[in-house]
């Protein structure tokens, strides 16, 4: 969420200064265009790079579903050679191949999520700089008479600058949002991680006897 504590920073900045009668409102405008499509730039970066993470974590997905198949030949073969041991450590292989590719295809599916997600909210901010480029001589005009009328406030922070403002608020809540959810649940998920792992351990050596038993008797048949 680094990107939209920059672009808040950059919005609510500008934002209180543009009711400041000691500053340029017009100078202003211009100076929260530049800078924000300063930071939309960065951010589209950061998107292009979650995206790349998203697309190397389901390459890295692919080659595992690859091992797993492999690991499984090679059990098969051991036990056409009569070695059951050896293929028990192959299938030992095959399960830690098979809970890899799972966690690649659980992260790779979060990226993803993440990136549209990030799209989705730099495609509104986008639209806001147009707008506010657009209409920034209009608006420059409205922040003069809201300063010099301090019961017409309402003009001065209307149409492209009230957006902003609901804008930047809007980002406030979305971080607000993630930080709750991080807090509250990763003590959880790691808990259940840890005891998922604890009934791996546990289970681990029964489902290899299972699936040992299971290419036992697809081989005679």
């Amino acid at each position: 969420m680094g990107i939209f504590s920059r672009f808040n920073r950059v919005l609510k900045s500008n934002l209180n200064s543009l009711m400041d009668k000691a500053e340029d409102p017009s100078k202003l405008i211009d100076q929260t265009v530049t800078e924000m499509e300063s930071e939309l730039k960065t951010a589209k970066k950061e998107l292009v790079q979650t995206l790349g993470t998203a697309k190397r974590l389901d390459k890295k997905k692919d080659e595992l579903e690859g091992e797993v198949a492999r690991w499984e030949d090679k059990a098969v073969l051991a036990l056409k050679a009569g070695d059951e041991e050896l293929a028990r450590e192959a299938l030992k292989f095959k399960q830690k191949a098979r809970r890899d590719a799972d966690e690649a295809a659980n992260r790779a599916a979060e990226a993803e999520k993440a990136a549209f997600e990030m799209k989705d909210t730099l495609e509104e901010i986008e639209q806001k700089i147009d707008d506010l480029k657009a209409r920034k001589g209009t608006l420059a005009a409205k922040v003069r008479r809201a300063r010099q009328d301090p019961n017409d406030g309402v003009s001065g922070r209307g149409g492209a600058i009230g957006d902003l403002e609901r804008l930047a608020g809007r980002i406030d809540q979305l971080e607000s949002e993630v930080e709750v959810h991080d807090i509250l649940d990763e003590p959880k998920e790691r808990d259940l991680d840890a005891r998922f792992r604890a009934l791996e351990r546990k289970s681990g050596n029964t489902q290899v006897d299972d699936e040992l038993e299971a290419l036992k008797r697809r081989l005679d048949e």
